[in-house]
């Protein structure tokens, strides 16, 4: 059996698995990443073990005298990379990241030709067409491709030449993390034996920031410490990563549970009680034997709604004996919609290292005090639970094996 559930005040929801993939389980086989460290996998091993600081000035992009030219964030520093003259910035990106991933996984044509595609965005090309791409050539025919949340898919399967179904995901900021999920799904179900999971987002254009701004939803003083008492929101920034994954068994990284609900609270806000999380986390712990080193990598978005719900649905349901939390966001920045999978992807590069990532050491943890700022050796079995929430109550969970 598979389990694709919602959780929360309705019992899970369990789905059948094809028979033919009984005894095999979608396993991690390739990984791309991008983000303020740059492209590629050893572009973030090597930053986050120097301790860089990602977060810059956006007058330093843009230059001074533009609005928010103080909010820090980060974008990928090689801009020529996201400039194509047919793909969307967003689409491009979206394309290099399926390239890392498929060159890890060592997949040739044959693979990828019945593979399924998922690709999650929360803004797609907005900042492609909402105001010009710097250095990019407009070009009118393709004014509406560019325009479509499609195209970050379409453009993976024509470049790649994947035949297989393809989705778009526009969950806000727990897209990419579903985009996992969901490919991890389809598999389960017998519809694909490879799938290749891509988020992404390009949010630094200065009509999303202004909605962002105006909704007291970025951080104003910059402080990127998500649990801590001067946390005041967002340190949105560009990023997002790809995971290649195929129908295997034996020793690995596997994707398990994939668990979703909705706060049905508020288009904003998340409700402080933290039920709805709190109930997926419930449910993910089911399938822990309470032995297994367990390590936890919540949203930790560093806006006060959800350091409040967070913290609360995590103490509901660990109490005093908190497990081992590993805080991304606060080395690679907000990348909304690309956020939960690219977090994922670093903490999953780190592990096929024989390593679990340090927390930058600025960061504070639940208990107020300095969280863990070493790497933590990783041999032998681990469960990994992810999380993710949006605008608007949408969250997952996601739940992996280790075993290498």
């Amino acid at each position: 059996m598979s389990r694709f559930r919602g959780a929360g005040n309705l019992a899970p929801v369990m789905i059948a698995a094809g028979e033919s993939h009984e005894a095999l389980e979608p396993r991690v086989c390739g990984l791309g990443l991008a983000s303020g460290f740059g492209m590629g996998v050893e572009a973030h091993l090597s930053g986050v073990r120097e301790g860089r600081r990602v977060l810059k000035p956006l007058g330093e992009l843009w230059g001074e005298g533009h609005p928010w030219s103080s909010v820090l964030s980060g974008w990928i520093p090689d801009r020529k990379l996201l400039c194509s003259r047919r793909n969307g910035p967003a689409s491009q990106l979206a394309l290099l990241l399926a390239r890392q991933a498929v060159e890890d996984a060592g997949w040739g044509r044959e693979e990828l030709k019945d593979a399924a595609l998922i690709v999650g965005s929360s803004r797609g090309n907005a900042s492609g067409w909402l105001s010009p791409w710097p250095g990019r050539r407009s070009m009118k025919i393709l004014a509406v491709p560019n325009s479509l949340h499609s195209e970050l898919a379409s453009c993976i399967s024509i470049e790649l030449g994947i035949h297989g179904p393809y989705h778009v995901l526009a969950s806000g900021c727990a897209a990419g993390l579903d985009a996992v999920g969901m490919a991890a799904m389809l598999m389960r179900q017998g519809i694909a034996r490879r799938a290749l999971a891509v988020g992404l987002d390009l949010p630094l254009c200065r009509e999303l920031l202004g909605t962002y701004w105006a909704s007291g939803m970025l951080s104003r003083n910059g402080v990127n410490d998500p649990y801590g008492p001067s946390a005041d929101g967002m340190c949105i920034s560009e990023g997002g990563a790809a995971v290649a994954l195929e129908m295997s068994s034996g020793s690995g990284i596997y994707v398990k549970d994939y668990l979703v609900n909705s706060d049905a609270y508020s288009p904003l806000g998340m409700p402080e009680d933290g039920e709805s999380m709190s109930a997926l986390l419930d449910s993910a712990l089911r399938s822990w034997d309470g032995k297994t080193p367990l390590t936890v990598c919540p949203h930790a978005s560093g806006t006060a709604g959800n350091a409040v719900s967070e913290r609360t649905a995590l103490k509901r349901v660990f109490g005093t004996c908190l497990p081992d939390l590993r805080m991304m966001k606060p080395w690679t920045g907000h990348a909304i919609g690309g956020s939960g999978i690219l977090e994922l992807a670093l903490m999953l590069a780190f592990i096929r290292e024989g390593a679990l990532p340090p927390n930058p050491p600025w960061v504070s943890s639940l208990e107020g005090e300095f969280s863990s700022q070493e790497e933590l050796s990783q041999h032998g079995r681990r469960m990994l639970i992810k999380s993710a929430a949006s605008m608007g109550g949408h969250n997952v969970v996601l739940t992996l094996t280790v075993d290498q």
